[in-house]
């Protein structure tokens, strides 16, 4: 189970995790595809939801008494009293949250699985559901031939949930070095670095390699960097690249440094496809910038104060343009993804990857 805050309608400040949870908060009993689904279980029986919907006391095992017993003296609701029921305004915060806890801007499927309950059992139930399934939520009822996952499974045609991104990927500076670094394409023992921080990347790309792990997120998606995150990325190749380096930097970006007809080298790539890299401007989302403000005296925006320790105006610029064009972010910043969460940035957008260095400076020629 999993706790999830539910933002306000038209919501303009991001609130932390911590306050958007105590505001109001859902309880998702199974997250399932790597977030695409999520799940609420109504144990209930027929009687016990007709109960419960209405308002009506009932012991707990209640749930557990025959279906056929009497239920005539239970008036149905009129129909503005019916829409206002509980279980509808409980949907509408599951659904609230699913949108803005998109995951590589895919809409979670919300599902509310009924597990004792049977079609068309009863016709008060049955209107719900119906009512339900109108407003988006995809009700399961449990059967020997129906099971959960064939419910939702049709629903995630066409996904590929073991590899979940957007078509197009926006570049963190971070995940262009890690594509270029002669430690990546040539990984050599630790003793042959000299720069002690770039010495623990090379123990860990013995055991953990980077390119297959960065080959499977790239391979056949578009590329794009912002304008901000090119410039930088330039101005740290221009003194700390080596020859192999640069030539990959100016391969990926061969069209924007107006070298298109650059062949590809393999031999230079090692086990890597040809790829491109397409500079576009920035546009970051304005809601970024306010985690470099501090929080409003009431607030608990910015998870107090904890992401400005870190998250600057280039961070802003970069993530920000990738929530705006609707990309997935990759980045080897260990620490962003879980620093937006906790700040109250919803939705899953970023990749996160093993990061390398430029290394090919530091390496002792043999």
């Amino acid at each position: 189970m999993k706790i999830i805050g539910v933002p306000l309608p038209n919501q303009d400040i991001w609130l932390s995790q911590v306050a958007l949870i105590k505001r109001k908060s859902i309880k998702v009993d199974i997250i399932a595809q790597n977030g695409l689904v999520w799940v609420k279980v109504i144990a209930r029986n027929a009687k016990a939801f007709r109960h419960e919907v209405m308002g009506l006391e009932q012991k707990e095992d209640d749930d557990y008494c025959s279906d056929d017993d009497d239920d005539d003296d239970i008036k149905e609701p009129s129909a503005s009293d019916f829409d206002s029921l509980p279980i509808f305004n409980k949907a509408r915060d599951y659904l609230t949250a699913a949108r803005a806890c998109h995951v590589h801007y895919h809409t979670p499927i919300v599902v509310f699985a009924f597990m004792r309950i049977r079609p068309q059992e009863d016709v008060f139930v049955q209107r719900i559901m119906d009512r339900l399934t109108e407003m988006g939520i995809v009700v399961h009822l449990q059967t020997p031939d129906n099971d959960l996952q064939r419910t939702y499974m049709p629903l995630l045609k066409g996904i590929d949930v073991t590899n979940l991104s957007t078509e197009k990927l926006n570049l963190d500076v971070s995940s262009i070095f890690a594509l270029i670094s002669e430690l990546s394409h040539h990984p050599c023992s630790p003793d042959d670095i000299s720069a002690i921080p770039i010495k623990v990347q090379a123990e860990r790309e013995a055991s953990v390699r980077c390119l297959p792990q960065l080959k499977r997120i790239v391979e056949g998606k578009e590329l794009y960097m912002v304008q901000t995150a090119y410039d930088r990325l330039k101005s740290i190749i221009d003194i700390v690249g080596g020859p192999n380096e640069i030539a990959r930097f100016q391969y990926l970006f061969r069209h924007s440094l107006g070298h298109s007809e650059t062949p590809f080298d393999q031999d230079l790539w090692s086990i890597l496809p040809p790829l491109e890299v397409h500079v576009i401007q920035d546009a970051p989302s304005t809601e970024f910038f306010q985690l470099l403000e501090p929080p409003p005296q009431k607030s608990k925006l910015n998870n107090g104060r904890k992401i400005r320790t870190r998250f600057s105006e280039f961070h802003a610029i970069v993530f920000g343009s990738g929530h705006y064009y609707k990309m997935t972010t990759l980045t080897a910043i260990q620490w962003m993804e879980k620093a937006l969460a906790d700040a109250g940035v919803l939705g899953t957008f970023i990749i996160c990857h093993e990061p390398r260095s430029l290394a090919e400076q530091k390496m002792v020629k043999k």
